[in-house]
């Protein structure tokens, strides 16, 4: 916006106004004398809040300046594409987002929508055209969800990060030591006496007088009938014999 001073003014500064405010020079508004008779008005990069009714006074006298309106700059929202989305508990995730340019606007670093506070295993960095994230020893929930860097028209998301918990062995139970108390137990086993061989001996010649006695009848039937009435005589000796 460009100010024409009309001739003969005594003084030439001018000040601008926004609905009857005083809008001091910044970064963002500049007020710029080109000429001993011209003032150019600068806003930088106009935004929303920036809409209203704009006046100059000079030498006490206000002029109307510009009614400004401004179309609201879109929101672009985009993913990040990422090499790997799942980590296992203990790895380090790395996000690096590198624009063609310098970025008009400032970025800040959000996890879930909140704030991300940089600590000993997060850390964010701004090099030239480059965003980077780096979050070292994973843990499930603590470092899951979606990482995002925003601007005030750009917002950068990353697919959801999962982090897969270490399956924790079971810890080794400490040996016990058993002690066994084993009883000694004394078997005492007698002796079997052998049979007596008097024994095993009567048995024997038991069983010879046996066989002795049923060769006699035998051969006493045998014997002819007629000389049944003399006396039977045997001999002792063979008998005797016949038992050892």
């Amino acid at each position: 916006m460009t100010v024409q001073l009309p001739e003969g003014t005594t003084h030439k500064e001018i000040i601008l106004l926004k609905e009857n405010e005083q809008v001091k020079p910044s970064e963002h508004i500049k007020i710029v004398q080109t000429s001993p008779t011209t003032v150019e008005i600068q806003i930088v990069k106009a935004k929303p809040e920036d809409e209203g009714k704009y006046t100059v006074l000079v030498d006490k006298k206000e002029q109307p300046l510009i009614e400004l309106k401004v179309v609201p700059k879109p929101v672009t929202h985009q993913t990040m594409d990422l090499p790997q989305t799942t980590f296992n508990e203990g790895e380090t995730l790395t996000i690096k987002c590198q624009f063609d340019s310098t970025p008009e606007e400032s970025f800040e670093f959000l996890r879930n929508g909140k704030p991300l506070k940089p600590d000993d295993r997060i850390s964010t960095t701004v090099e030239d055209n480059t965003y980077t994230i780096v979050v070292k020893n994973l843990k499930p929930q603590e470092h899951e969800g979606v990482y995002t860097l925003k601007s005030e028209h750009l917002i950068l998301d990353t697919p959801s990060i999962t982090v897969i918990p270490i399956d924790k062995k079971e810890q080794p139970k400490e040996t016990e030591n058993i002690v066994e108390e084993i009883e000694e137990e004394i078997i005492i086993i007698e002796s079997i006496k052998k049979p007596e061989v008097v024994d095993i001996e009567i048995f024997e010649k038991q069983d010879k007088v046996s066989l002795f006695l049923k060769a006699f009848a035998q051969s006493f039937l045998n014997t002819n009938i007629s000389n049944i009435h003399e006396p039977y005589h045997f001999n002792t000796v063979f008998f005797y014999s016949y038992l050892k």
